[in-house]
């Protein structure tokens, strides 16, 4: 039984002398410190990046990168509302640009509510205002549910316009357009 596990370990570890060598021998010329010319014309294939991943594609990084942006805005557009609609009006008000919101927010009425039993939005898809391929202002479409107490819920539709800050690349708004409708 001894020998028959000498012989089994011996033969494991030829199989693995052979494999080491082999990949020894597998070496690239630049693995050892020399070099490759390529004949005219000849396109090298670039290295792999890390874990054997194909290097990143331009285009799919500009869509990624323009896809966070967007979804960055409106979660600011979220956190103003959330912000207003509980009454905080000196929190609300940093979100604009400069934070100060303009006398003539173009929120209607829904800024007089003051704190409010509730407040739903719903955010369409993000319009680029600008030619970027990763936009530096956007318009974005809201419909708001607006309840407070002792009056009746109150329905608002329109859109917020919001652009890059220069200081620090977040997201402010810069106007407002929305209006009451009837529930």
């Amino acid at each position: 039984m001894q020998r028959s596990l000498m012989g089994g370990l011996a033969g494991g570890l030829l199989v693995v002398i052979v494999v080491l060598a082999g990949r020894g021998c597998s070496r690239s010329p630049d693995d050892a410190g020399l070099t490759t010319i390529d004949p005219p014309g000849a396109q090298r294939n670039p290295a792999p990046q890390a874990g054997g991943a194909a290097p990143p594609d331009p285009a799919a990084a500009l869509a990624n990168r323009r896809h966070a942006d967007m979804q960055e805005a409106v979660s600011t557009l979220h956190r103003y509302l959330a912000a207003l609609g509980s009454g905080d009006v000196a929190s609300s008000a940093t979100y604009w640009a400069g934070g100060i919101v303009p006398r003539a927010s173009g929120e209607a009425d829904l800024r007089r509510r003051g704190a409010l039993r509730s407040l739903r939005s719903k955010t369409g898809m993000p319009s680029a205002l600008d030619d970027s391929v990763v936009p530096d202002a956007l318009e974005i479409p809201v419909e708001l549910r607006a309840a407070a107490d002792g009056a009746p819920m109150q329905l608002y539709a329109g859109s917020y316009r919001l652009r890059r800050r220069v200081a620090d690349g977040g997201w402010e708004i810069t106007s407002a357009a929305i209006n009451a409708r009837e529930p």
